[in-house]
C-alpha cells in the first residue's frame, strides 16, 4: 500500500515537472515571437553591438536581425559606385554619407542618384586624398541642393572639377548647413568663399590645401561669420594676415582655432583681441616674434585649455603660457629651445593630462621630477628627445600609470633597461617605440605588464630580432614593423597565428614576399596593408587577401605596381591603392617573373 502510494507521488512529481518545463517553453516561446514581432525591440538590442564585425554577424541571423543591423546605421561609406543603387534601397534612412573611400570615380549621375535616394542626409563627405575625383561638378552638387535641404556638414577633398557655383549652390538653398571642411579643390576661389561666409548657421570652416582664394578674399570670413566657433586654415602660400586681424575682430564666439601659415609670426598677435579660445594650434614658416604673439594671445585667453606649437619657443613664453592659463590640458611644444628650468612649472599644471616635449635635450634631473609631481598624464611623448636616462624613464613611468598613449620615437639615451619600466602602464593602448634602443627582452617584459595594447610601432628598432616578442601583445589591432630586419615569411606566419586581430599592418622595406603574406589571409579583420619598398612582393599574395579578408580596402604599394594586373584586380575588389615611389619603380615587372604569374 505505502509502495503505491509512493509510486503514486512520483507520477504526480513527473507531472508536476512536465507541466512547469511545459510553462517555461511556452514562456521562452512567447518571449521569442515578441522579441522578433517587435523589430524596434531588435532595433534596440542592436544599439549594443559595438563593432562592425559584431553587426555583421548579428545580419547573418535570420531577416529580422538584418532589418534591424540595416535600420540602426547611420552613417554609409561606399566603396564602389556599383553597388550605390542597392544600398540606397536598403540604407535610405541613412543620415551620414561618406564617399570619400570609393575606389571609382565618381560621375554627376552618381551624385543624382544618392541625391534622390538619401533624403535624410545630414552629412555629406566626398573625395580623399587616396583618390582624387576628377569627374564631380557643380551639377552633381546641385542635386543635394535641390533635394537635401537639410544637410549641416559637408566635407569636399581633392574635387578638381569642382567651381563656384555648386558651393553657392549648396549655400543657398541649404540653410541649416553648420560645417565647411574642404581640402584641395584647386578651381573654388573668393565667390565660394563669400557664399560659404552667408550661411547663417555656419560655426566651422576647414580650408586645407590648394585653392583660388586670394588674401583679401579669405577677409569675409571674418567681417561674415559672426558665429564662427571653429577656424582652421592650411593654405600652402596664401598670406593669412589679413584674415587674421578680420577674424580677430568679427569672430567673438570663436572656441578652436588651427592655423598653419605662411605670414610672420608676429601677426599671430590679433588674435589676441579673442578672449573666448579654449584651444589653439599654430605652426609658421617664420618664428620672429612667435613668443610675443603667444604671450599675448594667453594673457587674452585664460581660459585656453590646450595648446600645441609646431614653432620653437623660448623659456619665458612657455613659462608665461603655463601661469596665464592654469586650467591647461593639452600642451604639445617644440621643446628644442626649452630648458629644464620650464619643467618644474609644468609641474604646476594640475589640469594637465596630455604633454608633448618633442626634441627635448634633458641633463638627467627634470623629467624624473615630472614623474613624482603627481599629474598622471594619460598621453606623454618625447619624441627625438636627447639624454633621457633610464633613471628618468624609469621614474616617468612609475609616477604615470594610467597612461594610455605613449610616444618615444627616436628618444636617445635609454637601454633596454629603461624602456622595461613602461611594463608600470597597464592601462596603455598606443605604444610608439621607432628608432629606439628596445630589444626583445624589455619588449617581452613590457608585454608582461601590458596586456591589452591596441597600437605597436617598432619600425628601425634593430635590436628587436624575434617576432615572438613582438607577438606577446595578443591584442595588437595597429602594427608597423617597417625597416625590421627579423621580418620574414616565416614571422609573417607566426604574426597572423598570435595576432588575428590585427586590422592595420605596416611593412615598408622588409623581406617579405608574397608567400609570407598569403599567411596573412588568417587576419580576418586585417583592413590595411602598407607594403612599399617589399622587392620580393610581386603581387599573387595582396591578391589573395584581398579576396579572404572582408574588410580589407586599403594597400599603399611601390610605383612598379601602377598599372599592373595586381593594381586592376585590387581596384576591382573595391580597394583603395596607393602607390609610393622606390628604387626598383622603373624597373619593368617582367625582370621579375610577374608576367609568369
Amino acid at each position: 500500500m505505502q509502495d503505491h502510494r509512493g509510486a503514486k507521488e512520483d507520477t504526480m512529481e513527473d507531472v508536476k515537472e512536465t507541466a512547469m518545463e511545459d510553462a517555461v517553453e511556452d514562456a521562452n516561446a512567447n518571449a521569442m515571437e515578441v522579441v522578433m514581432g517587435d523589430a524596434g525591440l531588435v532595433s534596440h538590442m542592436v544599439q549594443y553591438l559595438q563593432s562592425d564585425v559584431d553587426r555583421h554577424c548579428a545580419a547573418l541571423v535570420c531577416k529580422v536581425w538584418n532589418e534591424a543591423v540595416a535600420w540602426s546605421v547611420h552613417k554609409l561609406v561606399l566603396r564602389t559606385r556599383a553597388s550605390l543603387q542597392q544600398l540606397a534601397v536598403r540604407f535610405w534612412h541613412v543620415t551620414d554619407l561618406d564617399l570619400s573611400q570609393c575606389t571609382h570615380q565618381l560621375e554627376d549621375r552618381d551624385l543624382e542618384v544618392a541625391a534622390a535616394a538619401f533624403l535624410r542626409l545630414r552629412v555629406l563627405r566626398i573625395g580623399g586624398v587616396d583618390g582624387v575625383q576628377s569627374f564631380v561638378t557643380e551639377v552633381g552638387l546641385s542635386s543635394f541642393a535641390d533635394r537635401c535641404a537639410e544637410l549641416e556638414e559637408v566635407e569636399f577633398s581633392s574635387l578638381p572639377g569642382l567651381e563656384d557655383p555648386g558651393v553657392k549652390a549648396l549655400a543657398r538653398r541649404c540653410g541649416k548647413l553648420r560645417v565647411w571642411r574642404l581640402e584641395d579643390c584647386g578651381s573654388l576661389g573668393d565667390e565660394a568663399l563669400e557664399a560659404i561666409a552667408g550661411c547663417r548657421e555656419l560655426q566651422e570652416i576647414s580650408l586645407k590645401g590648394e585653392f583660388k582664394f586670394t588674401s583679401s578674399g579669405l577677409v569675409v570670413i571674418g567681417e561674415k561669420c559672426a558665429g564662427l566657433v571653429k577656424l582652421e586654415l592650411q593654405l600652402g602660400a596664401v598670406n593669412i594676415e589679413l584674415a587674421l586681424k578680420a577674424v580677430a575682430q568679427g569672430c567673438l564666439r570663436l572656441s578652436d582655432v588651427s592655423l598653419r601659415f605662411r605670414a610672420r609670426a608676429g601677426k599671430l598677435e590679433d588674435l589676441a583681441r579673442c578672449s573666448s579660445l579654449r584651444s589653439l594650434a599654430v605652426e609658421s614658416d617664420q618664428e620672429e616674434r612667435m613668443d610675443e604673439a603667444v604671450v599675448a594671445i594667453a594673457t587674452a585667453n585664460r581660459n585656453l585649455t590646450e595648446f600645441v606649437c609646431g614653432n620653437r619657443l623660448g623659456d619665458s613664453a612657455v613659462i608665461s603660457l603655463i601661469f596665464k592659463c592654469p586650467r591647461l590640458q593639452k600642451l604639445h611644444l617644440d621643446a628644442s629651445n626649452l630648458t629644464e628650468g620650464v619643467l618644474p612649472c609644468i609641474q604646476q599644471c594640475e589640469f594637465l593630462t596630455d604633454l608633448l616635449l618633442d626634441n627635448f635635450e634633458s641633463t638627467g634631473q627634470g623629467l624624473a621630477e615630472i614623474g613624482l609631481c603627481g599629474l598622471d598624464f594619460r598621453s606623454f611623448s618625447l619624441r627625438f628627445a636627447r639624454g633621457v636616462r633610464d633613471m628618468e624613464l624609469q621614474m616617468l613611468m612609475d609616477g604615470n600609470r594610467h597612461l594610455e598613449h605613449l610616444d618615444l620615437q627616436g628618444c636617445f639615451g635609454p637601454t633596454a633597461i629603461g624602456y622595461s619600466a613602461i611594463a608600470l602602464c597597464s592601462r596603455l593602448r598606443c605604444l610608439y617605440l621607432c628608432g629606439t634602443t628596445v630589444d626583445d627582452l624589455s619588449l617581452i617584459s613590457i608585454a608582461s605588464g601590458v596586456t591589452n595594447l591596441k597600437e605597436l610601432s617598432i619600425a628601425k628598432c634593430g635590436a628587436i630580432t624575434s617576432m615572438s616578442a613582438v607577438t606577446r601583445f595578443s591584442t595588437l589591432e595597429i602594427l608597423a614593423l617597417d625597416h625590421c630586419s627579423f621580418v620574414t615569411d616565416k614571422e609573417l606566419d607566426v604574426l597572423s597565428r598570435k595576432c588575428p586581430r590585427i586590422t592595420q599592418l605596416s611593412l615598408s622595406f622588409t623581406r617579405v614576399t608574397d608567400v609570407g603574406l598569403e599567411c596573412l589571409s588568417k587576419c580576418q579583420m586585417l583592413r590595411s596593408l602598407r607594403i612599399p619598398h617589399c622587392k620580393g612582393v610581386l603581387g599573387p599574395g595582396l591578391i589573395t587577401i584581398a579576396k579572404a579578408c572582408g574588410w580589407f580596402q586599403h594597400a599603399v604599394v611601390s610605383h612598379r605596381f601602377r598599372g599592373s594586373r595586381a593594381a586592376d584586380i585590387l581596384q576591382q575588389l573595391c580597394c583603395t591603392v596607393r602607390f609610393e615611389m622606390d628604387e626598383t619603380a622603373l624597373v619593368p615587372f617582367g625582370l621579375f617573373g610577374f608576367e609568369g604569374w
